[in-house]
């Protein structure tokens, strides 16, 4: 009868490779983290209302924001509505009217003491500039009686 050859016995190799596969993936997990640095939280929206009134009927506010991405923004809210009836992002003026009056308003650079809005007819509005603690940029707001159309802003 032929005797079957034993079975090599493993060495210590096998042994140490499973007891240092836990270490090893920590020791990644740890280093992948320390690389990959601290999350900045996101930061909060920021608001703070430029100005507000009531015209025919209608409350009526204008805040500057900050977005999700840091930028300045203006935008009308109506009755305490939490989505903005108009607003923007970048310098064009908005406008919205309510009844026999409008209500333009939007953002300039930084420095911009007054802004000066060119209407759809040529008539050109000038208002002086509000900072809004916390948000890059200076806003405007003016309330002009009739249905008027914001065209542009005007060199100062």
């Amino acid at each position: 009868m032929a005797s079957e050859p034993r079975p090599r016995r493993s060495g210590p190799g096998c042994l140490l490779a499973l007891l240092l596969l836990p270490v090893v993936v920590l020791v990644g997990f740890v280093v992948g983290s320390a690389l990959s640095g601290p999350e900045e939280p996101e930061e909060d929206t920021a608001a703070v209302t430029l100005d507000d009134g009531t015209v025919d009927g209608v409350t009526w506010r204008v805040d500057a924001v900050r977005d999700v991405d840091g930028e300045p923004c203006a935008f009308l809210y109506e009755d305490d509505a939490e989505a903005p009836l108009n607003g923007a992002c970048t310098p064009e003026p908005q406008d919205v009217t309510f009844g026999d009056q409008t209500v333009v308003f939007g953002l300039v650079d930084d420095g911009v003491d007054r802004a000066r809005v060119r209407l759809e007819g040529g008539e050109v509005l000038e208002a002086d500039t509000i900072a809004a603690e916390g948000i890059d940029g200076r806003f405007y707001v003016i309330v002009v009686d009739g249905d008027v159309d914001a065209e542009a802003l005007e060199p100062g």
